[in-house]
């Protein structure tokens, strides 16, 4: 088995490294900028097990093989935005070069983004909702990635890619999952999960715009606006979430849990109990990732408009983001 990671990120090293570790061929796509680097990929898991595992000498490529059995895309949400408007030509060309094999997109992405990826490679892609979560401890992308996974969320593939037509496609994905599972990274299918992932991401999004939007946590906390906006804003987005499908249970318990009340006391306690955690929060939704929140929040108010929803909080909270 050969998994091609494209994209080198935080989210791309982490399963990458460790289906490295679990006896998995593994190569990334990175930019061509990139590829004379050298230094190794290391990825710390915070909770559980605390293990650590590297790849010393990553092999970085600048297309996808031949030999590659499938491809996991770990991009940034705003380059998928980039292939929906036709303006990232780079990113299309390198996935239809590549063989025929599944394309399991570990980005999350709206339906407009995942319509557009599909026509760009002309077959269909697998959805994936990944079950951990990281972040880059450094100043730059060169540092260890920190991340935490749990036995309580499974990365989800799609279960949609079965029947006759897809019998190979089934295969590589069957064998994916064990070597995950086998490696610590818990997976399995489920059905509907590109909705599923498309109505998680329109409920979590107000509250990660809002970080970047007061460039940190006690940015929001500290302006009565920024906060009130992005909590109506949460709701309005909640409403859109409940058309596009089923929100996730750990979504949808912590936009239930954040409230005007209860968000203070929430972050003190998390500052007090697992400082990295807020480091977390704000190095992954902060203004690092404020291109992707701009593209994101675009097309979440424009499936607001397709679907007739009125979300006038959504949009003075983009105002905001743009300000920032």
């Amino acid at each position: 088995m050969h998994v091609i990671v494209f994209g080198a990120g935080a989210l791309g090293r982490i399963y990458g490294v460790r289906l490295a570790a679990a006896g998995v061929q593994v190569s990334f796509v990175v930019r061509p900028s990139r590829l004379a680097e050298t230094y190794s990929f290391v990825v710390e898991q915070v909770n559980g097990d605390k293990r650590r595992d590297v790849i010393a000498e990553p092999r970085r490529i600048e297309t996808i093989p031949a030999d590659a059995t499938l491809v996991l895309l770990a991009v940034r949400f705003d380059q998928l935005d980039l292939l929906r408007q036709n303006q990232d030509d780079a990113l299309a060309e390198a996935l239809r070069q590549g063989p025929g094999v599944p394309l399991v997109v570990l980005t999350p992405v709206l339906p407009p983004q995942l319509s557009a990826l599909e026509k760009a490679i002309g077959r269909r892609a697998v959805s994936a909702m990944p079950g951990v979560a990281g972040y880059v401890d450094d100043v730059d992308d060169r540092g260890v990635v920190r991340y935490w996974s749990t036995g309580i969320v499974s990365t989800l593939l799609d279960d949609d890619a079965s029947g006759p037509a897809h019998s190979m496609s089934r295969d590589a994905l069957e064998v994916l999952a064990r070597r995950l599972t086998n490696g610590g990274l818990p997976t399995r299918f489920e059905r509907d999960v590109a909705s599923l992932d498309a109505a998680s991401t329109v409920s979590f999004f107000p509250l990660i715009a809002s970080i970047d939007a007061g460039r940190g946590i006690d940015g929001v906390l500290h302006d009565k606006d920024l906060l009130d906006t992005a909590l109506a804003a949460a709701k309005e987005c909640e409403g859109l979430a409940k058309k596009l499908g089923k929100v996730a249970p750990w979504a949808h318990v912590l936009t239930r849990f954040v409230g005007p009340y209860t968000i203070k006391p929430g972050v003190a306690l998390a500052r007090r109990l697992a400082p990295e955690t807020v480091r977390f929060v704000e190095r992954h939704f902060g203004p690092k990732l404020h291109a992707q929140h701009l593209a994101m929040g675009d097309s979440i108010r424009e499936l607001g408009r397709e679907q007739g929803l009125d979300m006038p909080q959504l949009e003075h909270l983009m105002q905001r983001l743009r300000a920032s």
